[in-house]
């Protein structure tokens, strides 16, 4: 098994857009995909694009994002989007792998910390994050949804 994490190259992008449509049931224009990639994915000191490979097959992938807070520090956070498994290949490591590379680039950009949400009913998930040593804190995250 030969798993590797990397950045989303422009010719995965149809291959990891299915694997969203089939994870989160969502489904946005290919080619807004790609044109957004095209306009963003060079800024790697906010976005990062992670895919998990299995043998050239993407079956996992986040959506990383770092940014600052004027008034609280020098450091930046950052903010996790969408953390993904294909479902036939959950609980053989990948996300565990996923979350040893962001860590590494959240510890390489001087991250203060990782912060992310899970669906409230995602039992397995808040395991999983729990395991890998992050924590729920009382925080709720309010979301208003501008576009349909």
């Amino acid at each position: 098994m030969e798993l590797i994490i990397e950045d989303l190259k422009y010719e995965d992008i149809e291959e990891c857009y299915n694997i969203n449509k089939l994870i989160f049931n969502e489904e946005y224009g290919l080619e807004d995909v790609k044109e957004l990639y095209l306009k963003i994915h060079n800024n790697t000191d906010t976005y990062r694009f992670l895919v998990a490979k299995l043998n050239g097959k993407i079956v996992g992938y986040t959506s990383v994002i770092m940014a600052y807070n004027l008034f609280d520090g020098k450091t930046p956070f950052m903010t996790l989007w969408w953390v993904g498994t294909h479902p036939e290949y959950r609980h053989r490591g990948i996300a565990t792998k996923l979350f040893e590379k962001i860590e590494q680039i959240a510890i390489e950009n001087n991250c203060e910390l990782i912060y992310f949400t899970a669906d409230e009913d995602n039992e397995g998930a808040h395991k999983f994050y729990q395991k890998l040593g992050y924590n729920m804190n009382s925080t709720k995250a309010f979301v208003k949804m501008l576009i349909d």
